[in-house]
């Protein structure tokens, strides 16, 4: 990493994410009928509605499951090559096994949802530049909720937040596999959540010196340095953002969660805010916005100015 580092900006993403039938299972099994189902993701959490304090159990969306979704995607739509240290899991990354596999020092993937590190005593001459162009990983995602709007209906529904439990937010659905020889049926349901529950959720966007100030070693070692010029004004930090909003409408297209080619997973980015602050905690500019594509226009015009 850069021993100058600075953080310039950070730009706080919050929006609704509404789903459609969603699937992430916890591992925890749940007895029906003598038959084991898996629980979907839930946890213990504290909401204020109308100024009062309520403990629920609700389900949850890891920020992990976001993230390592809407990278995958990326990955595949950049044609990008993928790596793997265990023999188990691929992915695209700049480091593997101490070794530099991807030297382009504007990579969005890298960038956006980070890198392993790599001792620099153990960096090629040849492959210092890396070190210069370095920056710790700029999407920070955070475990999503069920949106405050979202229970308020909820509550109202039952009476009151007193009377709201996990199963309020979950279906049974029913499968059946044929055989293709006997014909004979092995009917089955699946715990999911039920279509239309609501979570709120948020992204951290760190915009480094490095991002909005570009230095000649980088350019000169980047296969995108013209694209950046050309299409983001010269601002890597507007190329990384387009990437990620870019992974998230994939997300949109495609699924979030398990079984999305047997109709689960659907999912909507909703009501998205966008709020660009200086180091010091200074409102530069914001964004309000109701969906990926005009977030996508907007993002494209925020000032971020290189300031050295």
């Amino acid at each position: 990493m850069s021993s100058s580092l600075r953080l310039e900006y950070v730009l706080e993403i919050s929006f609704r994410l509404e789903t459609y039938g969603l699937l992430i299972r916890s591992g925890k099994a749940r007895e029906v009928l003598g038959l084991a189902d898996i629980m979907p993701m839930a946890i213990e959490y504290p909401f204020v509605i109308d100024n009062r304090k309520y403990v629920l159990s609700v389900p949850y969306i890891p920020g992990s499951s976001l993230k390592g979704r809407a990278r995958a995607l990326l990955e595949t739509a950049l044609g990008l090559p993928l790596y793997t240290t265990d023999g188990k899991i691929y992915l695209h990354t700049r480091i593997v096994r101490n070794e530099i596999r991807d030297e382009d020092p504007y990579c969005p993937v890298d960038n956006v949802f980070g890198t392993p590190a790599i001792p620099p005593n153990m960096v090629a001459e040849e492959k210092r530049f890396i070190l210069d162009c370095w920056a710790p990983t700029r999407a920070i995602f955070r475990d999503l909720f069920p949106s405050d709007e979202y229970l308020r209906r909820l509550c109202d529904a039952k009476g009151g937040c007193e009377g709201v439990q996990l199963a309020d937010f979950l279906e049974e659905k029913w499968e059946n596999r044929i055989d293709r020889v006997t014909s004979t049926a092995d009917p089955r349901n699946i715990m999911r959540l039920r279509p239309g529950v609501e979570f709120k959720g948020h992204i951290s966007f760190l915009i480094y010196d490095l991002d909005v100030c570009r230095k000649p070693v980088c350019d000169e070692k980047s296969q995108r340095r013209e694209l950046i010029v050309g299409k983001y004004k010269g601002v890597p930090a507007l190329y990384y953002l387009d990437m990620l909003i870019d992974s998230l409408k994939l997300v949109e297209r495609t699924y979030l969660g398990a079984s999305g080619t047997r109709g689960y997973g659907t999912v909507k980015f909703k009501g998205i805010t966008a709020r660009l602050y200086d180091v010091g905690g200074n409102l530069v500019n914001e964004i309000s916005v109701e969906d990926l594509d005009k977030f996508k226009e907007a993002a494209l015009r925020l000032p971020l100015e290189c300031r050295k």
